[in-house]
């Protein structure tokens, strides 16, 4: 049991920082902010900043859970309308669903791995138990790196087509393919705002996996 628990806990690790990098970002006001100034978006779809603004908090309280639907009105090129169509809402419905499996799973994997290491800390000591998983680190750091740098790649060189892969893997419907001249979603998100979204996940990803691997060497040394 205790040499299972040692050959889960980083993998299970890496998945669930994984995870909430993708919920820590997606979550971050600011991110969207900074886009939005960036894109012109506020301009190009014709609305207020601060309505805007408004529009990411509700929605980005829908894909947690924080409300029930997407109901929204506000004034867009001087007329009040619903923010969003029928066809926008459905395909959300998906992603809320999707959002909070990650969530869902990314707390199951970090109690898996709160409790794997209480356990192991307790059957060999916090010194030897973080030694031998500083040990282990780098052999999983190996495919780790081949993974991150594949996703990179795949980014980097065709993210329109990674993009376009991602949604046919997890949407079974094409609700997704949303049309710019009268979705306000697209326009809010188009391709170079997620192409930013997934840069900062996996940068988010890398500091977090830099600060396991520094507390594995510090505490493994003592």
């Amino acid at each position: 049991m205790k040499k299972l628990f040692y050959n889960l806990i980083l993998p299970f690790t890496f998945v669930a920082l994984l995870m909430f990098s993708v919920i820590g970002v997606s979550q971050f006001r600011p991110f969207f902010s900074r886009q939005y100034d960036k894109l012109d978006t506020a301009e190009y779809i014709g609305i207020a900043k601060d309505d805007l603004m408004a529009v990411t908090d509700g929605l980005l309280s829908y894909m947690a859970g924080g409300r029930e639907n997407l109901d929204m009105q506000y004034e867009v090129k001087g007329v009040q309308r619903e923010i969003f169509d029928q066809r926008e809402k459905l395909h959300m419905i998906d992603v809320k669903n999707l959002y909070l499996g990650v969530i869902y799973i990314a707390s199951a994997l970090g109690a898996a791995v709160a409790a794997m290491t209480a356990f192991v800390l307790k059957k060999d000591g916090a010194k030897a138990a973080m030694a031998t998983l500083n040990r282990k680190y780098k052999y999983v750091a190996v495919g780790l790196v081949l993974v991150v740098a594949a996703l990179g790649i795949m980014i980097i060189t065709n993210f329109q087509k990674f993009w376009i892969g991602f949604h046919k893997v997890f949407f079974t419907n094409d609700l997704w393919l949303l049309d710019p001249a009268v979705s306000i979603m697209i326009n809010m998100f188009p391709l170079e705002f997620f192409y930013a979204i997934c840069m900062a996940v996996i940068a988010v990803f890398i500091v977090l996996c830099g600060i396991v691997k520094t507390v594995l060497a510090v505490y493994g040394k003592k």
